[in-house]
């Protein structure tokens, strides 16, 4: 029991031991640390991604409202039937002539009868009183008479005539549909980067329109373009199309909505703090210029548009410049992908440039696809601002109610 008791080391000496051990260990740990920095060992590395990743995404979550995309956008999809013919216009019979009213005949002006002063009078009756004289030839001659002076006839003042409140045009004669929706594809760019769907409802009733857009951006788009963009339009339907006469747009932040004014009795589109913009040809707005062919077919081979933004006022001068065969999703639907199959339609291709500024340089171009046998609506949209960046849209699915 002895010689085990010597030979044995007491407790202290084998904490004394471990201790010296694991400061050993710690010591090459810290070694490896200041050689190779914090992340010198696997688990480091994956304990420092995780730490990122948990950041990554809580500043994501705090920062961006990420939206379940089937709750406030469904786009229109499978679905691609012709619309109805137009709306036609009434016949307006012409107002009979107004028979012209027969001059009067001008009166002559009353004479104006000169009385004796009270002055003249006394004089002659103390004459009367006073005792007859002799009197000569010259005193008996009888004084001239005097004739009387006409008093001067004012001209009548005629008011300035009020200037004529412009009428709107008379209602057509067959509405359109109570519902039409427009199923677009917008992509930006000439490589056509994809942004997302973009959907245009289109509602009247008593001869009150409302024209409603939403897009949504998908994939890398949505990162790019958080949110939902809306706009709205409200007017009159009328024989030569739609009137706007307001429009409100909001880009993915209800902080961001902006309201435009159309007053057609002035002539003039009211933006919010700019001075009033008056109208080039047909005052549009950016949603009513897009079906506004559909609503009032082209008369001819020129039609000037005033689209009025949030921001400005555009004024763009098409011309029909051909037709164009084009690949469109008309064909019957595919029970495998869902999807239509392309055909060739005919499109007349309506394009030209943006008013220019002051400076006189160019400021963009816009470019329509129209599909007459599909009653003028655009196939395709494409519109390059005064950078030279392009925005096109492409027509993927037509509903009517």
């Amino acid at each position: 029991m002895s010689d085990l008791a010597v030979q044995a080391p007491s407790s202290p000496q084998l904490a004394s031991a471990s201790t010296e051990s694991g400061d050993s260990r710690f010591s090459l740990a810290r070694g490896l640390a200041k050689r190779r920095g914090l992340l010198a060992t696997p688990q480091r590395k994956l304990a420092a991604a995780l730490v990122v990743s948990f950041l990554a995404h809580f500043v994501i979550s705090w920062f961006i409202e990420v939206e379940p995309q089937e709750e406030k956008f469904a786009p229109i999809v499978a679905k691609f039937m012709s619309l109805p013919p137009p709306p036609t216009a009434v016949p307006v019979p012409k107002p009979a002539p107004k028979p012209k009213a027969k001059p009067k005949a001008k009166t002559a002006p009353r004479p104006v009868l000169v009385t004796e002063a009270p002055a003249a009078t006394a004089a002659a009756e103390v004459a009367a009183d006073a005792p007859e004289e002799p009197t000569t030839l010259a005193q008996a001659s009888p004084a001239p008479a005097v004739e009387p002076v006409p008093a001067p006839v004012a001209e009548p003042v005629t008011p300035p005539a009020p200037e004529p409140v412009p009428t709107p045009p008379p209602p057509p004669a067959r509405m359109p549909p109570k519902k039409i929706e427009l199923a677009f594809t917008a992509f930006l760019g000439e490589q056509k980067f994809e942004v997302g769907p973009v959907n245009l409802k289109f509602t009247h009733d008593n001869g009150h329109y409302n024209l409603k857009v939403s897009g949504r951006g998908r994939g890398l788009a949505a990162l790019l373009y958080p949110g939902t963009f809306t706009g709205e339009s409200e007017g009159r339907i009328t024989a030569d199309g739609l009137r706007p006469d307001k429009f409100v747009e909001e880009r993915g932040n209800p902080d961001k909505r902006r309201e435009i004014i159309f007053d057609h009795e002035k002539g003039v589109l009211r933006i919010p703090e700019k001075d009033p913009i008056p109208f080039e040809g047909s005052p549009q707005d950016p949603l009513t210029w897009i079906v506004q062919f559909y609503f009032s077919m082209p008369k001819g081979d020129q039609v000037t548009f005033s689209v009025g933004s949030a921001r400005r006022m555009d004024v763009y001068t098409l011309n029909r410049t051909g037709v164009e065969e084009i690949d469109a999703p008309t064909g019957p639907l595919e029970s495998s992908s869902g999807t239509r199959t392309l055909q060739k339609v005919k499109a007349e291709v309506w394009k030209g440039s943006r008013k220019p500024d002051g400076d006189g340089k160019p400021n963009g171009s816009a470019q329509f696809w129209l599909a007459p046998e599909w009653h003028y609506v655009p196939f395709r949209i494409k519109v390059v601002n005064a950078q030279g960046r392009s925005a096109s849209f492409e027509l993927v699915g037509v509903n009517a109610e």
